[in-house]
């Protein structure tokens, strides 16, 4: 039986100082119960290493790494875990744990002997599509939200459920949250060519999970969270747009496309990405969706123009 006490928290953080503080605080009565807590941080300043200094606490852990990549420090953390932590959580620097939380965590591994991952959940308010929206995105098996779902479609086609009324086998798992049993990174670990900010690592790894061993992955709604959002060191509409699509058609070639119908459902996708860009637009022509548009066409041209390096992980992606 697994309890509190096995859990390895691993927070990779960059620049995010203050963004820390709040979710350190929100688990501060929990850390003497807790196995660990690392901190990776990939900062450009020495705020975070003078927080985690000012805590002194004997179980939280100050790790520098110098490769500004979310993937790179997730693997880091794992390896700095000691070998006494049988559960190894992950969440974001922007996220606040609510009361419960890891007891919840804890109780799906214990009442479900195969879980090799569970997440909690957390839907924030306006993140649902319109009827419009959410119809095309159905339609064309790319990312909705969809009621006590976890699927996966195809590479672009995450859903995540708009309610969770009880805990679920899922597909995946979002990355601001997910704990995984700590054997698991015997196995494998996080693609460390999905480099910086590393969109869609969590859908990578988490798929491959289930693909390893289907059925073995959970989402409960009792774990409850706040994925706070931080607006500090987001990327901006260009740099995210192409990472976005190169990270994809990757995740595709890597984790898809085995044969003739996963290669249809690819196409199928872009094509409704496409139209769906074009009519938001459309509706709504405002210099915002202007150049959204403009950043999804040079960046899918790029990577059907460089498509044998993208196949490799090999990126470019603009400043």
């Amino acid at each position: 039986m697994y309890s509190v006490k096995d859990i390895c928290i691993i927070i990779p953080t960059y620049n995010r100082a203050e963004d820390l503080r709040v979710t350190l605080e929100s688990i501060k009565p929990y850390i003497a119960r807790l196995g660990e807590i690392i901190i990776v941080d990939q900062s450009t300043d020495d705020l975070t290493k003078k927080l985690v200094g000012s805590l002194r606490k004997k179980n939280i852990t100050y790790v520098r790494s110098d490769v500004p990549a979310l993937t790179v420090a997730r693997n880091r953390g794992v390896k700095a875990a000691s070998r006494s932590s049988k559960l190894i959580l992950f969440i974001d620097d922007d996220v606040s744990l609510d009361k419960g939380y890891f007891d919840e965590i804890v109780r799906v591994f214990n009442e479900h002997p195969n879980a090799l991952g569970v997440g909690g959940y957390y839907l924030a308010p306006g993140m649902c599509e319109g009827r419009f929206e959410r119809a095309i995105r159905r339609l064309f098996l790319i990312e909705h939200h969809a009621r006590n779902s976890a699927r996966v479609l195809s590479a672009y086609g995450a859903v995540y459920p708009s309610e969770l009324d009880s805990i679920i086998a899922a597909q995946w798992i979002p990355g601001f949250n997910m704990t995984f049993k700590r054997e698991l990174f015997s196995k494998m670990k996080f693609d460390e060519k999905l480099r910086r900010y590393s969109l869609a690592e969590d859908f990578d790894f988490t798929y491959r999970v289930h693909s390893l061993s289907p059925g073995s992955l959970y989402l409960t709604p009792l774990a409850k969270l706040v994925h706070r959002v931080s607006s500090v060191e987001r990327y901006p509409a260009k740099r995210i747009s192409y990472m976005n699509q190169a990270h994809h058609f990757y995740l595709n070639y890597k984790n898809f496309n085995k044969n003739a119908k996963e290669a249809v459902i690819f196409l199928w996708a872009v094509f409704g990405i496409t139209f769906l860009r074009i009519a938001l637009y459309l509706i709504k022509p405002s210099m915002r969706n202007r150049l959204k548009l403009y950043y999804y066409f040079t960046s899918l041209v790029y990577c059907m123009s460089h498509l044998s390096d993208v196949k490799k992980g090999i990126f470019y992606i603009p400043d």
